[in-house]
């Protein structure tokens, strides 16, 4: 058993993704036998913000939650040059914070999300640190600077082999491929669609879903464009935050009637509203880098554990985990082509069968497995 110290900069409870995606892991290290401390910043809550972390993520935690002091002003100003200051300053003094913390605590292992908790802790813990990335900084200065301090770590975990090409333009650091995951057993709904669309007040009738964020890169535009297509066919929205859906509504113009946008819900009800539908749509976009190389969607996982046909747009990041006998691929950023696979996979009678397979290959995808592949990448890094 080795003790685990997971150093993050990250607001809990939160709604966010990357929230999420952090307590899961810990709870994964914690489920495969290892000590977990997870160690975040006492930051300011907003007013809507979750109870508790357990409350949120409906699952008792197995791991101890420090929180480190920090100046956390992020919040109290909506004007950009104060938000940008506000900002560093929260992330410098949790930083310094954690630092302090690590190194008077007993640990055998670091592991952080953090670049700048990488770049300050490489030189003082060395190959006891290993660092987790979701993306690449935008200036190649910045990253070459990073790259060149992951060297002198135990190693990297990337979330797409497009990511971790990237970063190989920028450091010989040992690398992991370890895309997201997923808890088979939440997305396990026996229920019939019936009554899971009378319980959340979906209509009947021909139904798709996309559940996430509603960024622009995330392909939710187009997503809205096509609907106007195929009027005959409800596109569910769940997710995003009230600012978001005011973008959307204003990038699109008029709102097709077709469109029921649900917002934001509670992580159990995500569940239920894909297994609700008839398909499930990624339509990530092609034209930004993090979206066609470096994701890799929660969402993903889970449409493939609910059991639905997924239609996803044809790129590299989402291809390498789906295939053509898990999903069905239309080309990204054109409405019509959207369209006409949505259509085309709720007239398949083979859909069933490609969402069939979809659930058999994402067993090799839960969190417990994702945190297995990283202990054994951090002890050969030893």
């Amino acid at each position: 058993m080795a003790r685990i110290q997971y150093v993050a900069n990250a607001r809990l409870p939160s709604r966010r993704a990357h929230a999420y995606q952090i307590v899961q892991m810990c709870d994964a290290f914690t489920e495969n036998g290892h000590e977990v401390e997870l160690v975040i910043p006492d930051r300011v809550q907003p007013d809507d913000a979750p109870d508790s972390v357990e409350e949120y993520f409906d699952s008792p935690i197995n791991f101890e939650i420090t929180r480190l002091p920090c100046i956390d002003f992020l919040g109290s100003s909506s004007r950009q040059p104060l938000l940008r200051f506000a900002f560093y300053l929260q992330s410098i003094t949790f930083t310094l914070a954690a630092l302090a913390y690590t190194l008077r605590s007993d640990w055998d292992w670091l592991y952080s999300r953090g670049l700048l908790f990488a770049v300050l802790g490489a030189p003082l813990f060395g190959d006891s640190l290993a660092v987790e990335l979701h993306r690449r900084p935008s200036r190649d200065r910045v990253a070459a600077l990073l790259g060149r301090a992951l060297e002198h770590t135990c190693g990297v975990v990337v979330i797409s082999e497009g990511l971790r090409d990237e970063w190989r333009s920028f450091t010989n650091a040992p690398m992991l491929v370890a895309p997201d995951g997923v808890r088979l057993d939440r997305f396990t709904i026996k229920r019939s669609k019936s009554s899971l669309r009378t319980e959340l007040s979906l209509p009947e009738g021909e139904l798709v879903c996309y559940a996430g964020s509603l960024k622009q890169w995330k392909g939710v535009d187009t997503l809205v464009e096509a609907a106007k297509d195929i009027p005959e066919v409800t596109v569910c929205l769940v997710g995003g935050t009230a600012a978001q859906q005011d973008r959307l509504e204003t990038a699109v113009g008029t709102m097709p009637s077709n469109v029921e946008m649900v917002g934001h819900v509670h992580p159990d009800q995500v569940p239920k509203y894909l297994a609700a539908s008839d398909a499930l749509v990624l339509p990530n976009t092609a034209e930004r880098a993090i979206s066609r190389r470096y994701t890799s969607p929660l969402k993903l996982f889970e449409y493939m554990a609910v059991g639905r046909p997924i239609i996803a747009t044809d790129i590299p990041s989402l291809k390498e985990v789906l295939n053509d006998s898990s999903a069905y691929f239309a080309p990204p950023d054109s409405s019509s082509s959207l369209a006409r696979s949505i259509r085309h996979v709720l007239d398949d009678p083979d859909a069933s069968k490609v969402a069939r397979h979809a659930r058999e290959d994402v067993k090799q995808y839960t969190w417990k497995h994702r945190a297995e592949s990283i202990v054994d990448f951090l002890q050969i890094g030893v």
